[in-house]
């Protein structure tokens, strides 16, 4: 009999599923079980079951796997941020390649192409250059500001030195909750509305030496000038900015960011091109993997300096402008407005004068003919891009613009993916548009957690 929820059971756990959990069987019945690695044995409460597995909760590992290493973190059992803290580095990087060649096989029925080793860190720990804190209520109403307990939304974990962050970064945290608690402002509350502090991100530029904090807040306040001034002092940030955000949604997003001391942007490189990045703009999280990221897919894309190359989901244009480096033109697409305005910077900072940027969804702007991206101000009488390279969301690519992408016609189709089973469903969906995968090249952007970064590329004909 299958096992029901708030059963007790013991499990050998196998391999990990997407997603961090690890996998047991119950005769021939799937167990993805939660804090356990390969090869532990483990007695596991069952929390949910459906028709074709259950999940459980790991209460006690009964013997533990060779693989398995004690967290460097002291946080690892209770913060929801690193679930792979007990699994040694090497094993990671093992596991995470196999479930992007699992993923390519299963979903797409692909596995005719050239795979290469995933690229690693060297030292995998304070690599973020970007956190996003919350705020809470402790023992005693004390603020606390710190990271969601894992499986909940409403605990925050006060951590003493998150380890995948700088400490710069959490000597900045620290400062910011000392100096909200002496000047008595509250936590937020999503219960009854009340309260002021939401979120806190902060941002470092690794190259620059930038320190950027975005404070998220449900209103304005008095005491905002004090604060900025205390902060400053104690961490040594560049800028400091106020986001409003008067909505119930508990997210960092709002109203700003209005600053208070400093730019609302930090200064960074990556490839060879210097960034503004805007405060509330997307960056790869790792700045020295995003060079690989990108080292990998400039080798893929092989672009051509005779031909355009398009760039789709640009962002700020990181990518975009060592791609137009490289070749005779590029045109990026983006659907944030405030991205193309930072992206069209970038441009101008670096004298790029061959890449377009576009505002716009990428589905209405590849509708042609006549091409609204690849027309604009063109000369050379429609020849062909030499690659597309695309960096969607998670969510992957839609169909029409998959489809619309791959009708550009370009040579090559260089793919750099967060979500190993996206990219499996979008590979099929260039295999049938007459786009072949032939390499393959996991990169471990985020070390420690299940995510893996993937570059594919794909050859027309």
């Amino acid at each position: 009999m299958p096992p029901r929820p708030g059963d007790t059971v013991e499990l050998e756990v196998s391999t990990l599923a997407y997603g961090g959990h690890g996998v047991a069987r119950l005769d021939d019945f799937v167990v993805f079980v939660r804090g356990a690695v390969p090869g532990d044995r483990v007695l596991a409460r069952v929390t949910k079951r459906k028709r074709a597995h259950a999940e459980a909760r790991t209460l006690e590992i009964l013997s533990p796997s060779p693989q398995r290493v004690a967290p460097r973190c002291r946080h690892a059992h209770e913060c929801g941020g690193c679930e792979w803290q007990s699994l040694a580095y090497g094993t990671q990087l093992q596991y995470k390649q196999q479930q992007v060649v699992d993923s390519l096989q299963r979903i797409a029925h692909l596995g005719d192409y050239r795979l290469e080793p995933i690229l690693g860190m060297g030292d995998p720990w304070r690599y973020r250059n970007k956190m996003e804190f919350s705020f809470g209520t402790g023992d005693h109403g004390r603020l606390e500001l710190g990271l969601h307990k894992r499986g909940s939304w409403s605990e925050i974990v006060d951590i003493a030195d998150c380890l995948l962050a700088s400490g710069r970064m959490n000597r900045a945290r620290l400062a910011v909750a000392a100096a909200c608690r002496d000047l008595g402002l509250q936590p937020y509350s999503r219960r009854d509305g009340g309260g002021l502090l939401r979120h806190l991100v902060v941002r470092e530029g690794r190259a620059s030496g930038d320190l950027l904090l975005n404070l998220f807040v449900s209103a304005r306040f008095a005491e905002e000038a004090e604060l900025a001034r205390r902060v400053t002092a104690e961490a040594g940030c560049s800028s400091f900015a106020l986001t409003v955000n008067e909505t119930p949604a508990d997210a960092a997003v709002g109203d700003g960011p209005h600053a208070l001391t400093g730019p609302t942007h930090l200064r960074e490189s990556i490839a060879g091109v210097d960034l503004r990045v805007p405060a509330a703009a997307f960056l790869q999280t790792n700045s020295a993997v995003c060079e690989t990221l990108y080292a990998t897919a400039l080798r893929f894309a092989s672009p051509d300096p005779t031909r355009p190359s398009v760039d789709l989901y640009c962002g700020i244009g990181s990518l975009s402008l060592p791609l137009a480096r490289r070749s005779r033109e590029v045109h990026a697409v983006e659907i944030q407005e405030e991205a193309i305005a930072a992206a069209r910077v970038n441009a101008d900072l670096n004298r790029v004068d061959n890449a377009s940027f576009y505002a716009g969804d990428v589905r209405p702007l590849l509708r042609f003919p006549p091409h609204p991206v690849l027309d604009a101000g063109r000369t050379d009488g429609g020849d062909r891009p030499a690659v597309v390279v695309a960096d969607p969301p998670r969510a992957g690519l839609a169909r029409k613009a998959l489809q619309r992408a791959a009708a550009l016609g370009a040579d090559r189709f260089v793919y750099v993916s967060c979500n190993p089973t996206t990219l499996a469903g979008d590979a099929a969906g260039l295999a049938e548009l007459d786009y072949r995968l032939t390499a393959v090249a996991p990169v471990d952007m985020f070390p420690h957690t299940h995510h893996v970064e993937t570059v594919a590329l794909f050859e027309r004909g």
